[in-house]
């Protein structure tokens, strides 16, 4: 199966390699052709049953919920919030908990958290004077399992990480993080980041038992603008969401109002229901390549590029994380500036990597440098990709009159 003819994007772009599949996937061309259909077929709001089309937007949102379900491995599609994104999904959840949290409470994270799922748990403890700390990592940068009895007290209320990072990207054994959390507190609520993973690891978060996940569509093939946030009842009967509006009421007073009953409770406004049009039909996509085949062709070619890099001389180079399998490749060239050797790579061999701090500033002090380049593999790259890939870090002497 060649998984590129989903993509005729590489049509309008047949000579860019594109590497930076861990910021944003590239579209199938159903999910670009849905998102069109919605607007020019269907094309109405939902909260309302009474003309055809809007009938037919209820549904789909209804149907939508069900296949979300279905594909993270829950049962109640009502536990399926729509958002805009990751971001929103985790800021949500943070403040949604302020009425939960009390001061000198504790919040665990890593130092390889995302920005989204740093932040929002740093201001909120700021505001809210809680405690913030960081789970302890091993040599290879995951969380360690043996040390998670250090930073556990009967303080902790919540634990967010990701499942694996959008830098180093080495996956932490969630269920056995889970099980040590649960066997020290029990009550905590564990949150689990699937920015990256949703699209290179398959999820039943049933088995992995955790209490929140956020993902967003654009990481998977999928539409911008839509986030997914799932969370257990019992956490979303007591968070309080962010926003309010139409649509998440069912009644208003002179000084008062009820609450629309979950899912409706978060989804404040009109909802971008072209993008979950769309994310509906990528999801059948999906299913039909068989998400199992897509993660083992990563993998795949996250190991030829090892095999790859191994038989050149890559002495001039720093690799942060080549051992593990996960198709992120994390590095930087000796002494020299990110940015100038990923202009290097794009203007000669047109090759677009992603180069800076990744939105995970953390992590480079963990890293110990200021930027790095990151090359992120997906279904669409070749091994021929790869070739040229190796081709141009072989060439990395003449980077420099390259970019002048």
């Amino acid at each position: 199966m060649n998984f590129k003819d989903n993509f005729s994007y590489f049509k309008n772009n047949s000579q860019e390699i594109y590497f930076d599949s861990a910021a944003t996937s590239i579209k199938f061309d159903k999910v670009i052709q849905a998102q069109s259909d919605y607007d020019l077929k269907i094309g109405a709001n939902t909260h309302n049953n009474l003309f055809n089309n809007a009938y037919k937007a209820n549904e789909m949102l209804n149907d939508t919920r069900i296949k979300i379900a279905k594909f993270i491995g829950i049962e109640d599609k009502n536990e399926i919030i729509f958002t805009s994104g990751t971001t929103h999904s985790l800021n949500q959840l943070a403040f949604g908990m302020r009425n939960y949290l009390k001061a000198n409470d504790e919040i665990l994270v890593t130092k390889l958290e995302h920005s989204s799922n740093l932040l929002p748990w740093m201001v909120l403890a700021q505001e809210e004077k809680l405690k913030l700390d960081y789970l302890e990592l091993n040599e290879n940068f995951l969380i360690d399992v043996s040390k998670i009895k250090n930073k556990v007290t009967k303080k902790t209320k919540v634990i967010s990480f990701a499942m694996n990072s959008n830098t180093i990207a080495g996956l932490n054994d969630v269920k056995k993080i889970v099980k040590e959390i649960r066997k020290l507190n029990k009550n905590i609520i564990i949150v689990l980041d699937l920015a990256q993973s949703i699209k290179q690891n398959k999820i039943s978060i049933k088995d992995l038992d955790v209490d929140c996940v956020a993902f967003s569509a654009h990481k998977i093939y999928g539409p911008f603008g839509l986030g997914i946030l799932w969370a257990r009842k019992e956490i979303l009967e007591f968070l309080k969401p962010i926003f309010y509006g139409g649509g998440n009421n069912t009644s208003i007073g002179i000084n008062n109002y009820k609450l629309a009953p979950i899912p409706e409770k978060f989804e404040a406004g009109t909802l971008n229901l072209s993008a979950i049009y769309a994310f509906n039909i990528c999801l059948d996509v999906l299913e039909d390549l068989k998400i199992d085949k897509m993660i083992a062709y990563e993998e795949e070619l996250k190991k030829y590029f090892r095999s790859k890099v191994k038989k050149i001389d890559h002495s001039k180079f720093e690799f942060y994380n080549l051992e593990n399998d996960q198709p992120i490749v994390l590095f930087n060239l000796k002494n020299v500036n990110s940015q100038d050797f990923g202009a290097f790579l794009n203007k000669k061999y047109n090759i677009s990597v992603r180069v800076g701090k990744h939105c995970s500033r953390l992590a480079n002090e963990l890293f110990k440098v200021s930027s790095t380049i990151r090359a992120s593999f997906s279904i669409y790259n070749t091994k021929e990709d790869i070739d040229k890939f190796i081709e141009a870090l072989k060439d990395c002497d003449n980077w420099v009159n390259e970019i002048l």
